[in-house]
Parts: structure tokens; sequence; C-alpha cells
């Protein structure tokens, strides 16, 4: 495993990637939308990885009322995603998409890489994201 990002969910992007932006000076993000998980996010260079501002259409419980910000995951980059998911379950992990719970079998396929999110309660209490390597 090797670290990509941490994400950080808001409920207002714009005013995130401000401070981001101006008052931190990371420079302009790259902002992507997936438009089939309702996700809009900014992915600022950081060091050895990156920051990850991202902001759902419908946050659920993901970002409770009266909550503005919370750190949501911590992605890493591995070589194999599928015998990585296996190693984990069995140990007992489980995996869910980027936004709702609800428990998946498969990697899903966004923007051109194959992801998978750890059901935090199967998880040592925390979501990890695990995205395989562009070219594996």
């Amino acid at each position: 495993m090797r670290f990509d990002h941490v994400g950080i969910l808001v409920d207002d992007l714009e005013a995130a990637v401000a401070f981001a932006r101006d008052v931190l000076q990371l420079g302009e993000p790259d902002e992507i939308r997936a438009d089939e998980h309702g996700l809009t996010a900014a992915f600022f260079p950081l060091g050895a990885g990156r920051l990850e501002l991202l902001r759902f259409e419908e946050p659920g419980d993901r970002l409770p009322k009266g909550v503005h910000v919370s750190l949501d995951h911590v992605a890493v980059e591995v070589d194999d995603l599928d015998a990585e998911a296996e190693r984990l379950s069995g140990h007992g992990v489980r995996f869910q998409g980027p936004r709702l719970p609800d428990e998946v079998g498969s990697p899903l396929e966004m923007r051109g890489r194959r992801h998978l999110w750890t059901k935090p309660e199967t998880a040592g209490g925390w979501m990890l994201q695990l995205t395989e390597r562009a070219d594996a």
C-alpha cells in the first residue's frame, strides 16, 4: 500500500476550495465530478500525497445535520485490488461504495480506475479507500 490522499467531506465545497487555494496557497485544484455517485471533488497536491475536498449531493449519515466538515477516508494505492480485497476479507473486512453504506461485492470503476471503500465497522472504525494502480 502506498499513501494516495486524505478525503475531507465538506458541506460547502466552494468555501473549502477557496480556503485551500487562497489561504493555504495550495494552487488550483484538479476538480472532478462523478455523477453516478453524486460526488464533486477537488484534489490539491500536498507533499507526497493529495488533499481531496469532497461533497455529495445527498450526504446522508456521512455528514450528519449540524456537522459541516469531517475526515471521510484515507486512500491508498495497491498493485492488485482483487488480491488486497481478498486478503482483507479474510480478516472480516467488508466493502462499500463511495457514498452509500450498502455492501458491494466487487470493485467500482471511477475515472478509469477500480476502487473499494472499507465499511468502517469492519475496518477498525475508519474508512480506507483502496485504489488500484493505473497500470495494473
